[in-house]
């Protein structure tokens, strides 16, 4: 399981996150490989990240928080083993701008109901079904 215990102190946090740049940049880069419900993605190399972070938001799964899981995305992206490639180093490297817009986004929605994160899936901006 790709979950571990977030790092207090952190310099850089979610809150400067550009999450529409997040989700273009993770259905881009990390949905071939990771199913995430509001990025219509479907990926089953690496893990599914809605069942991950939906028991991690649990009290039986450690009760992440938002601060939490942006942590672990993260960390999860620079320091990843195979198969999923670092992104801080090499050919497919990103901005750590890039990183924190991906983590910020996965954040706010990974294991939540489309309809509560936000609302940037299929659903539509405002988090409601766009179906008549």
């Amino acid at each position: 399981m790709l979950l571990t215990a977030g790092c207090g102190g952190r310099a850089v946090d979610s809150t400067g996150a550009d999450a529409a740049a997040g989700k273009q940049l993770f259905s881009t880069n990390c949905g071939g490989c990771h199913t995430l419900a509001d990025a219509g993605t479907t990926g089953t190399i690496g893990p599914n990240l809605d069942d991950a972070f939906r028991a991690a938001r649990t009290p039986t799964g450690g009760s992440f928080q938002e601060s939490t899981i942006f942590d672990v995305t993260l960390d999860q992206m620079k320091l990843a083993a195979s198969p999923m490639p670092r992104f801080d180093t090499g050919p497919q490297k990103l901005s750590e701008e890039e990183l924190e817009n991906i983590a910020g986004y996965v954040a706010s929605v990974a294991g939540l109901p489309v309809e509560a994160a936000g609302g940037t899936g299929p659903t539509g901006a405002t988090g409601t079904s766009t179906a008549p």
